[in-house]
């Protein structure tokens, strides 16, 4: 092995270790299995999509796991991109679900697209704020003004979260794909 890939080999297993490490202070709902098995869903759709760049041209597509559920959002340069990027993500082992939420259209400009990542921090901040929120546990994903979130929360939570980030100024569409836990967890 050359010096470059143990570099790599241990960057890699630092970068792990240290995504443990937080998921664990984080106090998250997920198991530490379920939270790197979430990244490396993550991981190997991103690689799908851009490994087919000629199918893919002109599409902007963002990838989230969490709980083993997977959330397509952006856009694609075409109905038939939209859904083959479905038919090759649907391959990837260990995903329970898939939400697509991947329009058809043209690549967002660098200015929607920092646009979108201003909501982002924008909803987050909000969610910060309200001290009943535990916005750790919350995944936010925003494309074209349309909020997504993601986690395992409570009716109770999902309500408030929901209503929070109806309120941030900006937001067009709030979609949930929260799953639903039990009140005393």
């Amino acid at each position: 092995m050359n010096n470059w890939t143990v570099k790599k080999k241990l960057h890699s297993l630092l970068l792990t270790l240290l995504v443990i490490f937080i998921a664990a202070c984080a106090g998250r709902s997920r198991t530490i299995g379920t939270f790197i098995e979430d990244q490396a869903i993550t991981l190997k759709a991103k690689r799908v999509i851009n490994t087919n760049k000629e199918t893919y041209q002109g599409s902007a597509v963002k990838v989230l796991s969490y709980n083993e559920v997977l959330l397509l959002t952006g856009t694609a340069s075409t109905e038939i991109a939209r859904l083959k990027i479905l038919k090759d993500t649907i391959l990837i082992p260990k995903i329970r679900q898939i939400h697509n939420e991947i329009t058809v259209s043209r690549k967002p400009s660098f200015f929607s697209a920092l646009s979108d990542k201003y909501l982002a921090a924008k909803v987050r901040i909000g969610l910060l704020a309200e001290a009943s929120i535990k916005s750790s546990k919350i995944k936010i994903v925003c494309s074209g003004g349309t909020v997504y979130l993601m986690g395992i929360v409570n009716d109770r939570e999902k309500e408030l979260v929901s209503s929070v980030v109806r309120k941030t100024s900006g937001v067009k569409r709030v979609i949930t794909v929260f799953e639903s836990k039990s009140v005393d967890t």
